[in-house]
């Protein structure tokens, strides 16, 4: 391992050695190292090519939308440049980046104050990319939240599967079958443009924010999946996590709940801020956002199931139809009743 991390290094500085090297868990892609030297501490993060085939459109997409925000000061990872001046070094015929390691920590559920905070730099998030021109980013990922395009490959691989995960899978195959209605009026407007297309992140997971030590929201991280989108997808994604008293991986559903007022905080710190830019429709929608998520994400675990995980890193046979329960009892616990957070 250090030998390689020596050779990334040096695409990178002249002269450097190495202290330490640690790698960095918290996503389901990509490799993450931190790596501690005499320059300093840095993020060495390798692309997963096989998720990412447009590795260039994403590399570009990055590099335009993280001087963007630094031009205006707003707070992002600093990505370092090869001796070459790229984003970027190809090691062993693997793509690979260095960023500035911020001290910070890491959290996956959200309480009320932090949820506020959260939801507000969030908006601020997606108030700085208001007036970056749109088209000149790439869509490096198509249709990567086209949840009626992935809800109908999902129909099509259940014709497919392999008749014992089928069985094991149908009261979760049934219940999305059964409830695609509720979240396809929404569907349907985003994919007729109605809804406005913006630059945004795509995975606003919890995990993908840094805090600091008294529990502030430093920034967002991993641009991968940045590219035009609705702001709803980044609210509902925020939520899919912040609001769960558990975690995606999760076996006894019972700890697996909905937090309303987690949910409720973070919906209020987004509007405190977003009410300058956001639309009519999205703000008649944003309570949709988060069954949005939760129903895409479940149908996503569920597909790549019954395809014997193709795509999803597992540790056991049945950690996708887990994922996929969690998704659910969210799904369903949150119960579309938008008056309880008015």
């Amino acid at each position: 391992m250090e030998k390689l991390v020596s050779e990334i290094l040096k695409q990178f500085f002249v002269e450097i050695q190495i202290k330490e090297i640690k790698p960095l868990s918290g996503g389901l892609i990509n490799e993450t190292l931190l790596v501690k030297t005499d320059k300093g501490e840095f993020v060495l993060q390798k692309i997963n090519q096989k998720i990412f085939h447009n590795i260039h459109a994403l590399l570009e997409n990055k590099k335009k939308v993280v001087r963007h925000l630094k031009r205006k000061n707003f707070p992002t990872a600093n990505f370092l440049e090869t001796l070459g001046h790229e984003n970027f070094c190809i090691i062993n015929a693997n793509y690979w980046q260095i960023s500035e390691f911020i001290p910070s920590k890491n959290m996956h559920q959200l309480n009320e104050k932090i949820a506020f905070k959260t939801g507000k730099l969030l908006a601020e998030f997606h108030h700085a990319l208001l007036d970056f021109p749109i088209n000149e980013l790439h869509c490096s990922i198509p249709d990567f939240h086209n949840t009626e395009k992935r809800f109908s490959q999902f129909i099509e691989t259940c014709s497919k599967a392999s008749s014992e995960r089928i069985d094991i899978a149908a009261e979760e195959i049934e219940f999305l079958k059964e409830n695609y209605n509720k979240i396809e009026p929404l569907v349907s407007a985003i994919n007729r443009k109605e809804v406005p297309l913006r630059v945004v992140h795509n995975d606003t997971k919890v995990a993908n924010i840094l805090f600091d030590n008294n529990d502030n929201p430093i920034c967002f991280i991993d641009f991968d999946t940045l590219m035009p989108g609705s702001i709803l997808h980044d609210i509902g994604d925020a939520l899919r996590s912040g609001a769960n008293a558990s975690n995606e991986n999760e076996k006894d559903l019972n700890k697996v709940i909905f937090k309303k007022e987690v949910y409720a905080a973070f919906i209020k710190g987004y509007l405190s801020f977003a009410k300058s830019f956001i639309s009519e429709i999205e703000l008649k929608n944003i309570h949709l956002a988060l069954p949005l998520i939760l129903f895409e994400q479940a149908t996503r675990f569920l597909e790549d199931y019954l395809k014997n995980d193709t795509y999803y890193p597992v540790d056991y046979a049945d950690q996708n139809l887990v994922r996929t329960k969690t998704q659910l009892k969210l799904f369903k616990e949150f119960n579309f009743n938008a008056s309880l957070f008015n």
